[in-house]
């Protein structure tokens, strides 16, 4: 089926989009048993068993028949919460070590009040509820995975600093990056504030770090496929069930018309996206609305074939590449070279 984005309804409640916090088809079949660490890399069998550890406790512990004690005369009983001693988990490492898989893993066995979701989609919540109200929805939660874990700026650091401060303490969080705590913002920002609040968030974490190469280029995989074929006869002769031809104009227009947190919609949607006449981004703010587009593709492993006559590499400048934002800019070019097709005719 041909969708017109126009026929993509957006009117999604903040509601759905919270139960929306789960691994997508990508990594939706993910488990512990899947993941198969590299021989060569021993912190890849330490951070499965910890992580299997983790979950199997967390779930004996919240899954256990309520223990009553009795209280004064027998008349008032109280349940008895013995504590499970909780210490978030940073898992640190280099991109292509399945870190994401294993994030995915935790929740797929997790039987327990729970979400996923990359740090970027955290942050949306937090412009959209505001910081107390995340924290008493997400304070409801048993477990809490966050995917891409980075820090842009000091507003967005003392946001996720009184977060990580103020979520009961009963939430157990896991999250990945590919920086350390105590380094993130590092050599961006040097007022001693941003200093103090990072402190807040590297105390809450035990890290553990992750080594190992990339399994894409395990896999040989090419960063930019390219084909000889015409764009348009390649749409007519696509058989997705669903997907949606539109020009990078409409679609920057759309999204800058919703909210981010919302973008998971359009490939929720439909299978195939063809984007027709990309090219580089003069905007930072749009170019991030991108990124984060991208990013909800990468989740739900949608296939997007882009006609362009520039190069993946040329879609963002020097100086954007040079900002705080480098991390989500060079990741959107990753994820586009796992994903896309290109055309330049």
């Amino acid at each position: 089926m041909l969708y017109s984005i126009k026929e993509i309804s957006f009117e999604v409640s903040i509601e759905k989009c919270f139960e929306n916090l789960r691994p997508h088809p990508k990594f939706s079949d993910c488990t512990f048993e899947n993941y198969i660490p590299d021989d060569n890399y021993p912190s890849q069998y330490y951070i499965k068993e910890t992580l299997m550890d983790k979950i199997n406790r967390l779930n004996e512990y919240k899954n256990k028949p309520n223990v009553l004690k009795k209280g004064f005369f027998g008349f008032f009983s109280k349940k008895v919460d013995e504590g499970l001693p909780i210490k978030n988990i940073y898992i640190d490492g280099g991109y292509g070590v399945g870190k994401t898989h294993l994030l995915s893993a935790c929740y797929n066995t997790a039987d327990v009040k729970k979400a996923f979701m990359s740090f970027g989609d955290l942050n949306y919540f937090f412009v959209y509820w505001g910081v107390e109200k995340c924290i008493d929805e997400f304070s409801k939660l048993d477990l809490l995975l966050i995917d891409e874990f980075e820090l842009d700026d000091p507003a967005t650091t003392r946001m996720i600093a009184k977060f990580f401060s103020n979520i009961s303490k009963n939430t157990l969080i896991i999250t990945t990056s590919n920086t350390l705590p105590s380094d993130l913002g590092k050599f961006r920002f040097q007022a001693d504030e941003f200093a103090r609040e990072l402190g807040v968030i590297a105390n809450t974490f035990k890290t553990v770090i992750v080594e190992g190469e990339d399994y894409r280029k395990k896999k040989h995989q090419v960063k930019r496929k390219v084909t000889d074929e015409h764009f348009y006869e390649f749409f007519k002769k696509d058989n997705s069930e669903s997907k949606l031809l539109i020009t990078i104009d409409d679609l920057i227009s759309t999204l800058i018309d919703n909210h981010p947190f919302k973008y998971f919609v359009i490939p929720e949607k439909v299978e195939s996206i063809f984007i027709e006449g990309l090219e580089p981004f003069p905007h930072l703010n749009n170019a991030l609305r991108f990124a984060h587009f991208i990013d909800s593709c990468y989740y739900y492993n949608t296939n997007i074939f882009i006609r362009t006559d520039y190069k993946p590499q040329d879609l963002f400048s020097n100086e954007m590449l040079e900002s705080c934002f480098q991390k989500k800019l060079l990741r959107c070019l990753s994820r586009l070279g796992e994903l896309s097709v290109f055309f330049d005719k």
